[in-house]
């Protein structure tokens, strides 16, 4: 696993003589890291890369204008945002 974060360019060190370990990199290779992490053993440590990375921004006006039928709930379903979110984004849309 160290010399894998190596290769992308991260940093793996163990925290002190405790049994934590950090992983530290740029945002581009913590991705490039999560994308070469296929064994599922090391999903709890992809979770957790993507829980620290921030999350892409969406632009629900935009998704909106692509497919001006999409109901409340299929928007929150395919971006994640909440009911209030996308009734918002709904009425911007539809200029009330």
């Amino acid at each position: 696993m160290i010399s894998l974060a190596n290769q992308t360019g991260c940093h793996l060190k163990r925290i002190r003589r405790s049994r934590h370990w950090q992983l530290s990199g740029e945002e581009s290779q913590l991705r490039q890291l999560i994308g070469q992490l296929e064994d599922d053993g090391h999903q709890w440590i992809v979770k957790a890369i993507e829980k620290a990375l921030p999350q892409p921004e969406i632009d629900l006006l935009q998704i909106l204008t692509i497919n001006p039928s999409m109901t409340v709930s299929q928007l929150v379903v395919e971006t994640g945002c909440s009911m209030s979110e996308a009734r918002r984004a709904i009425d911007q849309y539809e200029d009330l």
